[in-house]
Parts: structure tokens; C-alpha cells; sequence
């Protein structure tokens, strides 16, 4: 194994094995970086968090830690290399490139409005009113001009893009409301000078998923969610 403490070649590794549309550019922000282990063709990430220290493991055999508390590594691991630690989420990250198209969408810039409705109808959204990382909001409405659907843009600490907050009125689910939206941000987001947008799902969200691929994202990574 090989470890490197600069970022430019931490990340040239990735590219090298895994192309320009990688997970680490992604979850692995510059500032935070603290080293990357090389493992053959798996490359293992750390990074400085609150908490300590979250680490990002890609590749086939990728080096787990010990100063990791929390960490992701590939679903495609064997149950057996991470029987002892603490099993979460099963999630996966998705890109685009955004391309012009002709879109529709309302700017939305009450918070008030945003958080009442992401407390009613998606209480578990990560990007809320007041983030830092927040670059806007925008949402569709119904037919008796109702808010159906919103979704944001945000920034993150690596730079990159992500579709965040995406959610729908309940009793207007299944009528296309949320990939209106999508399709609206990542509109906007060409029009802004954004040339790329990511997102992360829950493996599990299906529904969400096939909508996304309907839209173009392209999936770069799937993960589960440990700690120690």
C-alpha cells in the first residue's frame, strides 16, 4: 500500500482508475482531506470531520481504517470484511451534465414557505432554508396553483453540485410533479453557468431512482454507511 497526504495526487489516483466522474470528487472536499491510502486498484480516503475522521473506500479491495469512526464502502463488499461494524444506509451517488432544454419553474425565496413545507412532506431533508450551501430554490405548482414540488441546488465543500431536497406535496405524488421540478433546477442551473449537478439517494428509493435516470443522471457509485 501506498499513502499520500496531497491532495492533487490523491485525486490523480482516482482519475487514473476511475475517470473524471468519480465519488471522491464529490465527498472528498480539499480542505478537509487529510490522506489516501492505494491499495492496487482500490483507493481508500479520510477526511477531518466534527466527529473525528469519516472515510470513503472505492474500488474492489479498498483499505478500511482504523482511525475511521464513520465510513462508506462499496455494496459490492463481502458481508464478511464488515461483520463487526454497524451497518446504515445503503445509498449511491448519480451525476448529469446539464444541457440546455426548455424547463419551467418558479424561483421560490420565502423560507418560511420551503421549511413548512419540507416539515410537512419531507422531514428528513438534509439542505433546509439558511444553509450556506444553499443556491436556490425552485418549485412547480398544480393546476389551482398550489406548490406540488420543490428542489434545490446546492453547493457543497468540495465545489461540486448537488440536487438536494427534492419533495412533493403528498396528495400529489405519482403525477410527474417531482421530475417537473428536477427538470426545472437543472435548467436553471445551465442557465447559471453550472456545468455538472450530483445527488445522493437512498438505495432503496426506487421510485426516486427511476425518475432521476429518466432525467439523465448516471450512477458513479454505490456505498453502505458504517460505524464503528
Amino acid at each position: 500500500m501506498v499513502s499520500t497526504s496531497v491532495y492533487a495526487e490523491a485525486m490523480e489516483w482516482t482519475f487514473e482508475r476511475f475517470g473524471p466522474l468519480n465519488v471522491p470528487r464529490v465527498w472528498i472536499p480539499e480542505k478537509h482531506f487529510v490522506r489516501a491510502v492505494l491499495n492496487g486498484e482500490s483507493i481508500s480516503f479520510t477526511r477531518k470531520t466534527d466527529e473525528g475522521y469519516f472515510g470513503l473506500g472505492i474500488g474492489s479491495e479498498p483499505a478500511i481504517l482504523s482511525d475511521w469512526n464513520e465510513f462508506a464502502l462499496p455494496q459490492s463488499l463481502s458481508e464478511e470484511l464488515t461483520a463487526e461494524f454497524t451497518t446504515h444506509h445503503r445509498w449511491e451517488t448519480h451525476s448529469i451534465a446539464v444541457s440546455e432544454k426548455s424547463y419551467s419553474l418558479e424561483i421560490l425565496e420565502e423560507d418560511d414557505v420551503i421549511e413548512t413545507f419540507l416539515a410537512t412532506y419531507a422531514p428528513d431533508s438534509s439542505a433546509r432554508p439558511g444553509n450556506p450551501e444553499i443556491q436556490f430554490w425552485g418549485c412547480v405548482r398544480n393546476d389551482d396553483g398550489e406548490i406540488a414540488a420543490i428542489a434545490s441546488i446546492t453547493q457543497w465543500e468540495s465545489g461540486e453540485y448537488m440536487l438536494s431536497s427534492v419533495a412533493t406535496h403528498a396528495e400529489m405524488r405519482g403525477r410527474g410533479f417531482a421530475q417537473s421540478v428536477c427538470a426545472g433546477v437543472l435548467g436553471l442551473s445551465y442557465d447559471r453557468g453550472i456545468e455538472r449537478v450530483n445527488l445522493v439517494v437512498l438505495s432503496s428509493n426506487t421510485p426516486a431512482i427511476s425518475a432521476y435516470r429518466k432525467l439523465g443522471f448516471q450512477e458513479i457509485g454505490k456505498f453502505v454507511s458504517y460505524s464503528r
